[in-house]
C-alpha cells in the first residue's frame, strides 16, 4: 500500500538512514585527520559508533533526524575547512546547503552558524576582514541557507495562509529554568548516565583549548548552546529515548574534546590500556541498553526511577521482579521471618462486591472492568506485633491485555493518620501478568511506618482501563526481615 507505512517504506527509511549515518562517520574521519593522527581518529570513531547511543539511532531507531543532522554537521564543518583553505564558490555553496538543511530540519540548529563564522579564527578583526574580502561568496552561502529555510515557510503559507505555524501547541522553552542536572544525570534520559563516554569528552575541553585554541571556540560555543537549548525545552523527557538523543547531532563537535582525551591516554602504554578498558566498558554498556530497549525489556522509556535504574543496570540477567521499583521505592529481597497472616479474602462469600465472576471450579473472583474501576478500599487490621513489613499477595488473571502503561491496574496501599494519608505505596499489576487468561501470583511488600498512623487500607484501581482483570486469593501478612 502506498501509505508510507508498508514494508517497502519501512525498509527504505531504515536503509537510507543507516547509509546516511555511516556517511557521517566517513566525513568525520576526514575532518579529524586534519588535526589528529589516524590511530586516534580510528579510536574516536569506534567510541562514537559503538560506545555511544549514536549506535542506537543510526542502526535501529534511525527513522528520527538525529544522525541525519550528525552527517549534515559533518558536511558543514568539512565545507568550512575547505572554504578557509581555498575560498572557492563550491565550499561557500556547501556551507549554505548544510546550514539551511540543518535549520530546516530543526530550527534550533541555527546555532551552527558559529561554525563557519568562528572556525580556525585567529582574531575577530582578521576574521571580519576575511569575510569582508569574500563577501560575494558569503552572500551566496546566506542566500542558499535562506532559500532552503523558506521552503517550509512557503509551504506553511500555501497550506494554512500563515508564514509561521507553531505546531507544538502550548509546549515551549523554559529559558530561565533549564533542567541541567536531570538532563545530564537523570535516570530517565540523562545524557551522561546513558552515554558516559560523553562525560569523558567533557574533560577534553581543556586539552583542546591548550592544543587547538582556534578549534576550541566554535566547537565549545556551539556545543554549550545546543546543550542549553535542549535542556531548556520544557518537555524533553516526554519522548523517552536512550539518553539525550537530541544531542547526537553535535557529536561531530564533541569528537574534538573526546579525541583530545583519547590522544592524552594514548601517550603511554598504561594510558592506552586504561583507554581500552574504558572503551570496552562503554561498548558493553551501550549494547546492554540497546538490548534492554528492544529485547530484554528492562528499559522502560519515560518510566525509569532511581532505585530501579541502579538495581538493574548492566546486569546480565536482572530479576523481572525488580520492575516493582518502577512504581515503589521499597523492595524486600530477603527471606521473611516471623510471618503472621492478618487478612485474607477469596471473595466466595462476599456478597457486596460490585463485580464478580464464577470460575471453572465454581468459586468466585472479584473483577475490574470498564464499569467497575475499583476494588476496595479494604481496611487491613494491623496489631502491635506487625512493625516492619506487610506482604500483599493475590492471584490476577488478565482477560484482555492493557497496552497503555498509564492504564495498568494499580495495587495501592495507604496509611492514614485520622483522615490524612501519610504514606502511599503502589505497583502496576500488568507489569507482572504477561499472559492472558493465566492465573498469576503477584505480591509486593510495604514497610510499615514506625509510628503516626492509625489505619491501613488496600485497594486495586483499574486506572480508567476498559479491559477486564480478575482478582482472587487475596492475602496480607506481616513479617520481619
Amino acid at each position: 500500500p502506498a501509505d508510507g507505512y508498508s514494508k517497502p517504506y519501512q525498509i527504505a527509511i531504515w536503509l537510507g538512514s543507516l547509509l546516511i549515518s555511516i556517511l557521517g562517520l566517513f566525513l568525520l574521519r576526514k575532518i579529524l585527520l586534519h588535526y589528529f593522527t589516524d590511530a586516534n581518529v580510528g579510536w574516536t570513531l569506534l567510541a562514537l559508533a559503538l560506545g555511544s547511543h549514536w549506535f542506537e539511532y543510526a542502526s535501529i531507531s534511525n527513522g528520527m533526524n538525529h544522525t541525519w543532522l550528525f552527517t549534515l554537521l559533518c558536511g558543514l564543518i568539512l565545507f568550512t575547512i575547505r572554504f578557509y583553505k581555498s575560498t572557492n564558490w563550491s565550499s561557500a555553496a556547501g556551507i549554505g546547503l548544510c546550514l539551511g538543511l540543518g535549520v530546516l530540519t530543526r530550527p534550533t540548529e541555527i546555532t551552527w552558524v558559529f561554525i563557519p563564522l568562528l572556525w580556525g579564527i585567529p582574531t575577530i578583526r582578521d576574521r571580519f576582514d576575511f569575510l569582508l574580502l569574500h563577501w560575494k561568496k558569503c552572500l551566496l552561502a546566506v542566500f542558499i541557507t535562506g532559500f532552503i529555510i523558506s521552503i517550509q515557510m512557503i509551504y506553511w503559507k500555501y497550506a494554512s495562509g500563515e508564514w509561521i505555524v507553531y505546531s507544538y501547541g502550548e509546549q515551549g522553552f523554559n529559558w530561565l529554568n533549564p533542567r541541567i542536572w536531570r538532563g545530564l544525570m537523570g535516570v530517565n534520559v540523562g545524557w551522561w548516565l546513558y552515554t558516559p563516554v560523553m562525560l569523558l569528552a567533557m574533560f577534553g575541553w581543556h586539552l583542546l583549548y591548550k592544543n587547538h585554541k582556534s578549534l576550541f571556540w566554535p566547537t565549545f560555543i556551539t556545543s554549550i548552546l545546543a546543550i542549553y537549548i535542549t535542556l531548556s525545552w520544557a518537555h524533553w523527557e516526554s519522548g523517552g529515548g536512550l539518553g539525550q538523543r537530541n544531542l547526537i547531532q553535535i557529536y561531530p563537535l564533541l569528537a574534538f574534546p573526546l579525541i583530545s582525551m583519547i590522544s592524552w591516554f594514548n601517550r603511554t602504554r598504561t594510558g592506552s590500556l586504561i583507554w581500552l578498558i574504558i572503551l570496552l566498558a562503554n561498548i558493553y554498556y551501550t549494547g546492554w541498553w540497546m538490548h534492554q530497549a528492544h529485547k530484554g525489556g528492562f528499559f522502560k522509556a519515560g518510566q525509569m526511577t532511581t532505585p530501579y535504574f541502579y538495581s538493574v543496570v548492566g546486569k546480565l540477567h536482572p530479576d523481572p521482579d525488580l520492575q516493582k521499583l518502577l512504581d515503589t521505592d521499597e523492595y524486600f529481597s530477603g527471606v521473611p521471618k516471623n510471618v503472621k497472616m492478618v487478612y485474607q479474602n477469596d471473595f466466595d462469600s462476599d456478597s457486596l462486591l460490585p463485580c464478580t465472576v464464577i470460575l471453572a471450579d465454581s468459586t468466585k473472583a472479584a473483577c475490574l472492568n470498564a464499569s467497575t474501576q475499583a476494588l476496595g478500599p479494604l481496611t487491613i487490621p494491623i496489631d502491635r506485633e506487625c512493625n516492619e513489613w506487610l506482604r500483599f499477595e493475590a492471584h490476577f488473571n488478565v482477560q484482555s491485555r492493557e497496552w497503555d502503561v498509564w492504564k495498568y491496574a494499580q495495587w495501592i496501599v495507604q496509611f492514614y493518620a485520622g483522615e490524612q494519608v501519610i504514606k502511599t505505596n503502589l505497583i502496576r499489576v500488568h507489569r507482572f501478568t504477561p499472559v492472558d487468561y493465566i492465573d498469576t501470583h503477584v505480591y509486593f511488600d510495604v514497610r510499615i511506618p514506625e509510628s503516626g498512623y492509625d489505619k491501613c487500607t488496600m485497594s486495586i484501581w483499574n486506572a480508567e482501563s476498559t479491559n477486564t482483570l480478575l482478582v482472587d486469593h487475596l492475602k496480607v501478612s506481616c513479617f520481619q526481615d
